[in-house]
């Protein structure tokens, strides 16, 4: 078998097609063969046959594992192996670990090994064979251990214990592996007493065995350390006894590596950061989920780091920033295909300080000294700076791509390099020490603006890297600096003085675009301060450099500028220049990318915003502009929001959506068809007929609905697109606000069908329970509209809607999609409750009454309603059900507290699957007035959080030492909403993420109908207040029945509202 699986192999390289052909024909043959994977581990491994066999025999063995080895492989074809054949297979390769090539690794496992292994195979033929082993081991281990190969730990530690450093090095790569995808805590137990003493004893054996090796030890203690953290919780025990006792012993040698150097021996030094590296990136886990374990470590470490950050700056603007073609830049890749290198370290480091900042108790006065004065703050800062020179690989990047400079430059930027990592912890300094931070920088940027300029005056060519970190820095606190030159507050940073003597001076420096481009940028950033003179300088010089700057990197700095400007600066500096922005920044679409294309949009929207007017003189140059744009990139990219932005500014202009719709419509008329495979373009085309539906300044012309509502009507009714359903719910929706009429008016040639009668039909079509609740989300928001705009034109057919809503409410799920079927019941009871109620207790569905059914629902969704003006009508609705005193409403039982246990059991999750809550009966006036009560305090919480603040306590809940920034520098507790990333400012950040999940459910809240009711102004507490009130004041025998079935907390709680 052997023979014939390398003759085939060999087969596999001729140079004649058929014979090639044949062989792999014959290959297909051999792999159902029960001894085939045993054949391609031995030729793999074998140093008797050439490289390009050995090669071969890799690739396909890799493959054999995925496709044939055990039914576990997510990618499994067969037929699988006997177990005869693996136990052969695993035996064969495992001896592999300890061939003297496998020294020699280039990659981690997965598809990116087998792209290296192509990769390397030219220059260094035995790269990837020495790698096969270890990545073999992994990939069987994955798929066999424990069940079977319960032998596998055992024989792994055997090879640590017993192994040459090859043997060692190749064991480590596979226990790297093993630990981190296959232990859980269940193992855990009967490995961590073998393995860990292993891994300690080797990573002190320095002379034994190399850096890499030892790297790997320290990798695989950390992926240990990510799943007790991840555990913790549920077992807490397993930390103490398998982390406490020798935490210390790995803390220790920790700080002994971080203590030692070897200059003078660059690649010495390198396999030292690497190593390093992983020692603080376990440091830092650990300090993140079990910090009281590295309080002792903390300082020690702190000043190994600082030392090392110190020692690596004068190397880093050496080798990276002002580079010396005489010197090289050492950063490599370890044997197993790691990049190491100090930029790695660095990293590292900064992520270091930044935990470090979070143990404020601790570090504060290694950051600010006993005096407040004395610490490293200045020199920290100092380094800083340094680090976030530009480099001349980004310099050189950027200069040829100046689309990626802007995408590297934004704050939501992907990518992540020593600048962006310096630039971090500098906001978290910030954060925890604003004022000693400020006043470090006033003092570097004095220093170093010297330097630059003495530098500038010996022909340095690299003079200008030091002004353009200082910029980029103090652009980073320009929020802060501008809060301070409002309030009169002096400020440590003389930002007039930069503007002065930095950024004028070099406005027009062509021969340094990156920092000409950065003044520009800088300038912008303090907008809203700039004195009214200089405000207009900045933006005409903005618009002059979009026209005539030579470097491409200065127009999208400007363009950049000019976003700033429009977004910050008072809209009267910026209208001189409207015509002029428009002008010079449509142009450039034509030669940017998709990282500039967003900010070009984003500046044209604020833009066209400034006069209404002046942007339809331009819908020649900007409706060409959004479709072409539009076309190009697809609905799901991520520069299509801004795009579909600018299109509704556009179609809302009252001086562009006529020349726009006459562009716009036919080409979305085309796209909007059944037969169209592209159902992302059709339903972004639908929104965009939904926009200029919207955009139309007063009802729709004559004809408009003829246009387009056949192509829109064929497509919903036969699609099942879900966006696509959707998205013509919302236009529809919009099409009934603008001209309900016209729809009603226009009747289908073919069918003969009306245009009312074919939204019923697609009404029909959702409501229906084969559709899903996702596709139909909107239904019910177009009901209401229907119902709302329909007049005299829907009074027939409200029954059948309202019949059917009830219906699909039955077996409905998703809130969402529950809501705005509930609304339609609830904005009618605002008027006619008794009719609903009469008509309701008519329906029976399978039996259960409809009046039960749409209660029942109600009562039990009410409290998850989204959105402000829904959650009013909700509650307004249901008083006055309540206020009716219907006999039939009081009969309907629902659902209502829940039942609490009395059993003292633990639950586990099966058991609660298998067990869910069981609730209590209750009628429906009770669970109204428990409802409203809730409504009312809820209300009350939110009115008096705005004067309250709530406390988070971050870091290991058996810890209180982990501090978050309390802005305001050093001794100070002064609120600064923007005082960067540091601690409690992710949690605001936060905050602002759930408001703005709010003003999602207030999506509808821009509708005119909603808009002009009443209950949208609507004080909901006072009513509610009032409601209750009148309650008592009335004693009826409703009310006080439901009081007497209230908890006494609820009663307590109702009282004291209405007393307040």
């Amino acid at each position: 078998m052997d023979q014939a699986v390398l003759q085939t192999l060999t087969d596999t390289l001729s140079t004649d097609a058929n014979t090639r052909i044949a062989a792999e024909l014959q290959l297909k043959r051999l792999q159902t063969e029960a001894e085939y994977s045993i054949s391609l581990s031995k030729l793999a491994l074998t140093t008797e046959c050439g490289t390009a066999q050995r090669h071969s025999a890799a690739v396909l063995l890799k493959s054999y594992i995925d496709l044939q080895w055990s039914v576990k492989s997510p990618k499994f074809r067969g037929p699988e192996p006997p177990a005869e054949a693996k136990a052969i297979t695993r035996a064969t390769i495992i001896r592999g670990l300890s061939d003297p090539i496998s020294r020699i690794r280039v990659s981690c496992v997965g598809l990116s090994y087998m792209c290296r292994v192509m990769l390397y195979t030219e220059s260094s033929p035995d790269l990837n064979l020495g790698h096969l082993p270890a990545y073999v081991v992994s990939k069987i281990a994955h798929l066999d251990w424990p069940d079977s190969w319960p032998e596998l730990l055992d024989t792994l530690v055997h090879h640590l214990k017993s192994g040459s450093a090859d043997e060692v090095h190749g064991t480590m790569r596979v226990l790297s592996e093993f630990v981190s995808k296959d232990i859980t805590h269940v193992q855990m137990p009967s490995i961590a007493p073998v393995l860990f003493p292993e891994l300690l004893r080797i990573l002190t054996s320095e002379q034994l065995y190399s850096h890499a090796t030892r790297s790997r030890c320290v990798m695989i203690f950390r992926h240990a350390v990510e799943m007790l953290y991840t555990i913790k919780e549920e077992h807490p025990d397993i930390i103490n006894t398998y982390l406490r006792p020798i935490i210390k012993q790995w803390s220790d040698v920790f700080m002994a590596i971080l203590n030692k150097w070897t200059p003078g021996n660059p690649e010495t030094e390198v396999v030292e950061w690497g190593l390093k590296t992983e020692i603080l990136k376990c440091i830092n886990l650990t300090m993140q989920g079990f910090p009281k374990f590295m309080t002792p470590y903390l300082l020690p470490a702190l000043s190994a780091v600082w030392q090392d950050m110190v020692y690596l700056r004068p190397r880093f603007l050496k080798e990276n920033v002002a580079f010396n073609p005489d010197s090289s830049a050492y950063g490599i890749q370890d044997s197993d295909g790691d990049s190491i290198g100090f930029e790695s370290y660095l990293n590292v480091q900064f992520e270091f300080f930044q935990a470090a900042c979070h143990r404020r108790k601790l570090t504060q006065t290694v950051f600010l000294g006993v005096d407040g004065k004395s610490g490293i703050l200045l020199e920290l800062v100092y380094n800083l700076l340094s680090f976030i020179q530009m480099t001349d690989d980004q310099a050189e990047l950027w200069d040829s791509d100046p689309n990626q400079f802007i995408a590297d430059e934004e704050d939501e930027s992907c990518s992540f390099n020593v600048r962006i990592a310096a630039q971090d912890l500098f906001q978290t300094l910030v954060g925890y020490y604003e004022d000693g931070t400020m006043t470090a920088l006033g003092q570097c940027i004095m220093q170093e603006a010297t330097l630059s300029l003495n530098e500038k005056a010996k022909g340095n060519r690299n003079w200008w890297r030091p002004l353009e970190s200082c910029l980029v820095t103090v652009g980073l606190v320009s929020d802060i600096l501008c809060d301070d030159f409002n309030s009169k507050k002096v400020s440590s940073i003389d930002v007039g003085t930069l503007f002065d003597h930095i950024v004028l001076a070099n406005l027009s420096s062509h021969d340094f675009p990156f920092l000409q481009g950065r003044c520009f940028i800088f300038a912008s950033q303090f907008a809203q301060i700039l004195p009214s003179k200089l405000a207009a300088q900045y933006v005409s010089a903005a618009v002059e450099a979009i026209f005539k700057a030579p470097s491409p990197v200065v127009k999208v700095s400007s363009l950049k500028a000019l976003n700033n400007f429009t977004q910050y600066m008072d809209k009267k500096y910026i209208a001189p220049f409207q015509r002029s922005i428009i002008q010079g920044v449509a142009p450039l679409i034509e030669i940017t990318t998709e990282e500039t294309l967003s900010l070009i949009f984003r500046t044209l929207i604020l833009t066209s915003k400034i006069d209404e007017r002046v942007t339809g003189e331009y819908e020649s140059i900007l409706g060409p502009l959004v479709l072409e744009a539009w076309a190009k990139y697809p609905a799901e990219n991520s520069t299509s929001g801004d795009i579909m932005d600018f299109f509704d500014i556009l179609a809302g202009n009252p001086f562009v959506h006529a020349s726009l719709n006459e562009r716009a419509l036919p080409t979305l008329v085309q796209i909007i068809a059944i037969e169209n495979p592209n159902r992302p373009m059709v339903s972004s085309a639908i929104d965009l007929l939904r926009s200029l539906i919207v955009g139309c300044p007063t009802s729709l012309p004559d004809g408009y609905v003829a246009r387009f509502y056949p192509h829109l009507m064929s497509v919903l009714l036969n699609t099942e697109d879900r966006d696509i359903l959707q998205r013509g719910q919302e236009c529809l929706k919009a099409l009934i606000q603008k001209d309900v009429g016209q729809v009603a008016g226009w009747r289908d040639a073919a069918s003969g069908k009306t245009g009312l009668e074919l939204l019923l039909m697609f009404i029909a079509k959702l409501l229906n329970p084969s559709q899903t609740e996702s596709a139909a989300l909107h239904v019910g928001g177009l009901i209401s509209k229907l119902i709302r705009r329909g007049g005299d034109l829907d009074s027939s057919i409200i029954p059948g809607l309202l019949n059917a809503i009830t219906a699909r409410l039955v077996d409905a799920k998703l809130p969402s999609f529950i809501q705005p079927l509930i609304i339609v019941f609830a904005q009618l009871c605002l008027n006619q409750h008794e009719v609903v109620i009469n008509f309701l207790s008519g329906i029976d569905i399978n039996g259960r009454n409809g009046l039960e059914i749409v209660l029942s629902t109600w009562l039990t969704n009410h409290l998850d309603f989204q959105g402000h003006y829904y959650q009013k009508v909700s509650a307004v609705a249901l008083t006055k059900v309540f206020m009716s005193e219907d006999p039939r409403v009081g009969a309907v039982q629902v659902r209502g507290d829940p039942i609490v246990s009395e059993s003292t059991r633990v639950t586990t999750r099966s058991k609660a699957k298998m067990t869910p809550n069981q609730y209590k009966a209750t009628t429906v006036p009770v669970k109204i007035i428990k409802l409203l009560s809730i409504d009312l305090t809820n209300k009350v919480e939110e009115e008096d959080a705005g004067t309250e603040s709530s406390d988070f306590e971050g870091g290991d809940d058996e810890d209180d030492e982990v501090d978050y920034p309390a802005e305001g520098g050093s001794g100070t507790n002064t609120s600064r909403p923007n005082a960067n990333k540091g601690g409690s400012d992710k949690y605001a950040h936060l905050s602002d993420l759930l408001d703005g999940a709010d003003e999602e459910g207030d999506e509808d809240e821009s509708d005119p109908d909603i808009l002009s009711d009443p209950i949208y102004q609507l004080d909901i507490r006072l009513f509610l207040v009032e409601f209750f009130r009148q309650c008592i004041q009335q004693n009826s025998r409703a009310f006080v029945q439901c009081v007497t079935e209230l908890s006494e907390v609820e009663k307590r709680t109702l009282q004291s509202l209405l007393e307040n």
